[in-house]
């Protein structure tokens, strides 16, 4: 029942039996940590995880965890907080339709509790599945209301997602766990006003921290509303009125019943509807972006004869990368001008296209000027929920008008990487190898890859983490 959501989702994480998940479900999840690792390993030489890491060691900690691209350890709140900063700094990770960017919160949190508790790969695996569940569930039922009011869904979704990792990694009962998950819901924040900056990195990081914290705070006995995502609608407003959904959505703007149905039936992992990116930025102009590579590659655009290039979109993919300039790499990641001028003069869009230096030459930035985006009217009504009554952010028409009046034109609905057309575990170990380029060595990649891809038979995540450490001189990157 929508009133008694918490309790059913708590009593689903904490019951719940391992052989209850689908194989796809983890095979799936082994997908999410190969392509979380990944960004992890090259946004550990990004800035905001250098002045991340100062700060943490300022901090100090018992240092039981592993800390991806360097030597040092941290605590176990701090190397979550820290690896997912590096895994989201890049904007190159993974993002679930109708969901958030689930795998870059919980990847690192499900690797810093692992780790810390002595967890196999397998158990770990599990408890990352109910995790990723349980958030799923949640954003399900809270979106699109909770970005469309100004929040940036990570920071509160994914502590809740990392606490029921913890929770399941340590035994908790079920009413533990809802206390968990209680003590998350109090500390979720992110506003969307800081993304295009260090700050959205940032609210990945936290969602991880918060997470781990209300885990530990949990099992040592503290206790909250055991009921906190549903509101009690007495009429007289008082402060049980404002459960998590209520407060963070306003009134009413949610649907409690998308939280629980089909729960143990329907599995998000075992369905199909992540989205790969395989260029760092804004998710949905990765359509956008393949197909200004197809047609500079297919016609051999000379940048030079372009006299304007035309970029209709949906409104939910201006929204999401509504940046009309950019002058550094985090602006850039959300600026479709720069992302088609890029993608025509390099004929790729990878880490190299999104750095400082790249943004700010010449050629790209001429190029820029010379880029229309727009909303046609057609394309309005693809706004609100991924997926949901035919809603596709990524649906677009590009039109490159040349000196002397030719026009080359193409169309496309999605991005190689999509759901649609899914990577797979070799995109993603290329994917892997282009991310640890300038950071290990080649065995440490093709130890590391070997080790992911037998990840539920690990008996200790400790070999597997020693493979992404590596010493580190400080300087950034990216």
């Amino acid at each position: 029942m929508p009133n008694q959501v918490t309790e059913t989702l708590g009593r689903f994480a904490a019951e719940t039996g391992a052989d209850r998940i689908p194989p796809a479900a983890l095979s799936s999840a082994k997908l999410k940590f190969l392509d979380t690792l990944a960004v992890a390993v090259a946004g550990s030489r990004h800035r905001s995880s250098i002045i991340s890491f100062d700060v943490t060691r300022q901090l100090g900690g018992n240092p039981h965890c592993t800390v991806i691209g360097r030597k040092e350890r941290a605590s176990v709140e701090h190397a979550g907080y820290l690896n997912a900063v590096s895994a989201h700094a890049l904007e190159y990770d993974d993002y679930t339709k109708s969901v958030t960017h689930a795998s870059v919160c919980l990847v690192p949190g499900a690797l810093a509790l692992a780790e810390w508790l002595g967890a196999s790969g397998r158990a770990m695996l599990d408890a990352f599945v109910f995790g990723f569940e349980t958030e799923s569930r949640i954003a399900r039922g809270m979106r699109p209301w909770l970005l469309d009011r100004g929040w940036h869904p990570n920071g509160i979704l994914g502590g809740i997602g990392v606490a029921v990792i913890g929770s399941r990694l340590m035994g908790l009962d079920q009413l533990t766990l809802r206390m968990a998950i209680g003590i998350a819901a109090s500390e979720g924040s992110g506003l969307r006003k800081n993304v295009g900056s260090m700050g959205k990195a940032f609210h990945v990081g936290h969602g991880v921290r918060c997470g781990v914290f209300a885990a530990m705070l949990a099992a040592k006995g503290f206790k909250v509303d055991p009921d906190v995502i549903e509101g009690n609608d007495d009429g007289i407003e008082g402060h049980d009125r404002f459960g998590l959904a209520d407060t963070f959505n306003g009134v009413g703007n949610h649907d409690l019943g998308k939280m629980t149905e089909r729960l143990g039936e329907r599995w998000e992992l075992a369905e199909n509807t992540t989205n790969v990116r395989l260029h760092p930025g804004s998710t949905a102009p990765g359509a956008a972006i393949d197909s200004m590579i197809d047609l500079a590659k297919e016609h051999d655009i000379c940048p030079a004869d372009v006299e304007k290039i035309e970029l209709e979109c949906t409104p939910q993919c201006l929204a999401i990368a509504s940046y009309s300039t950019a002058n550094d790499s985090h602006k850039a990641r959300f600026c479709l001008p720069y992302s088609m001028a890029v993608s025509l003069l390099d004929r790729r869009a990878g880490i190299t296209q999104y750095t400082d230096e790249r943004v700010n030459r010449d050629d790209v930035q001429s190029l820029m000027k010379r880029v229309v985006v727009r909303v046609p009217d057609d394309l309005r009504h693809h706004w609100g929920q991924w997926g949901q009554a035919g809603v596709n952010w990524g649906e677009m028409r590009l039109a490159v008008t040349l000196r002397g009046g030719a026009v080359l034109r193409t169309a496309r609905s999605t991005a190689r990487g999509w759901s649609e057309d899914p990577a797979t575990w070799d995109d993603l170990a290329d994917k892997f190898r282009e991310c640890s380029e300038h950071v290990l060595s080649a065995a440490q990649v093709d130890e590391a890859l070997h080790m992911i891809s037998r990840l539920e038979q690990l008996s200790d995540l400790k070999p597997l983490l020693h493979t992404l450490q590596v010493d580190f001189d400080g300087r950034a990157l990216y």
